[in-house]
């Protein structure tokens, strides 16, 4: 296999990761879910006084808070996991792409151990993300009990605010979206730590890394305008690449992107292969890029995933994909884009 497919093969090891610490995850949620409805069932609430229902909302509070600390717990056991696979998956891919006989250096136990507690998730650490959606549960829990209360609910209808029904969302619905989403990119961010450390400690073979979008109707524009991109080990641009590095991936919530590890020619070994990447149509080139993508699709798909107008001044020329975003990396409106571009 070639490098790109070596990358793309730990990411699905990765994502069995996600699925089991996601399942997990989950399984507590619902627990916490039903203590909640089971202390909303024994109390009468309509018929609480003020202070009984403060005390009420202190004791559910606390409940939350337990489990999220839990989620926070085995969530930093998983990521610790994960930062320890990846840097040896990292070496191995990098010892096969260099073509010779060599030992590629690992991180440390230490520094891994650090990765967990130390690597941003979108500005922030894990452990951060975790207790701002404990305290954004029992936030949404508490504002669900005093509406149902001032709206003259019964507690059935108290109950379907927090668990849901078959048309409406409840509040702990939203708590598990926004766990899976934490845990996904946690996994993202930490492996790509793990990742760009492997590359440093191996500098020696390694000159910089490029970026591996998803190649399919769900990829994002940023991660569209960044896929191929290239940078230096110390997240300078090289090559075609004009936007800024700012922090590598994961670059969104969700994001599904990678980087893998541009190698030095080294004299005397051949050319590593770029082997096969996934896309939406089956197996193409490994350096097969999202404007190839692109081109094999038609108009109308080509205004659906980039919008109308942006897709037409792309057939035109007259921006390209990295032109999507701005020099801080963010998307520009078809506005702007005209304006800056005619």
């Amino acid at each position: 296999m070639g490098v790109v497919e070596d990358m793309l093969s730990h990411q699905i090891d990765l994502l069995r990761v996600e699925a089991g610490a996601r399942g997990e995850a989950l399984a507590l949620l619902t627990q916490l879910q039903n203590e909640l409805i089971a202390a909303l069932a024994k109390a009468d609430l309509t018929a609480l006084g003020k202070t009984r229902l403060t005390a009420l909302l202190d004791e559910t509070t606390n409940t939350i808070n337990d489990y999220y600390a839990q989620l926070q717990d085995d969530a930093h056991a998983m990521l610790g996991g994960v930062a320890e696979s990846t840097a040896k998956a990292t070496a191995d891919i990098i010892e096969n792409a260099v073509a010779i006989d060599m030992t590629a250096s690992l991180p440390t136990a230490a520094y891994l151990d650090r990765i967990v507690g130390n690597t941003l998730i979108m500005g922030a650490p894990s452990e951060e993300w975790w207790a701002r959606q404990a305290q954004d549960t029992a936030f949404r829990f508490s504002n669900a009990v005093r509406q149902g209360l001032v709206a003259g609910d019964t507690n059935e209808e108290i109950v379907a605010r927090v668990a849901g029904s078959r048309d409406v969302a409840g509040i702990m619905d939203i708590s598990r979206s926004n766990a899976r989403s934490l845990i996904h990119t946690s996994i993202q961010a930490v492996a790509n730590s793990a990742r760009n450390e492997t590359y440093q400690k191996n500098a020696d073979v390694v000159e910089g890394t490029r970026q591996v979008s998803t190649l399919d109707s769900h990829t994002t524009d940023i991660c569209i305008a960044y896929d191929g991109a290239e940078y230096d080990l110390e997240g300078n641009p090289i090559g075609d690449t004009s936007l800024p590095y700012e922090n590598g991936v994961p670059r969104h919530w969700g994001c599904r992107s990678v980087e893998i590890p541009i190698t030095k020619e080294i004299e005397g070994a051949p050319v590593p292969p770029e082997g096969e990447r996934a896309s939406s149509d089956g197996p193409v080139p490994g350096d097969f890029t999202f404007e190839d993508y692109l081109n094999t699709r038609t108009v109308a798909q080509q205004d659906e995933q980039l919008g109308a107008g942006r897709a037409q001044m792309w057939r035109e020329g007259t921006i390209t994909l990295q032109q999507l975003l701005d020099l801080h990396g963010n998307p520009m409106t078809l506005d702007e884009l005209r304006a800056k571009y005619g």
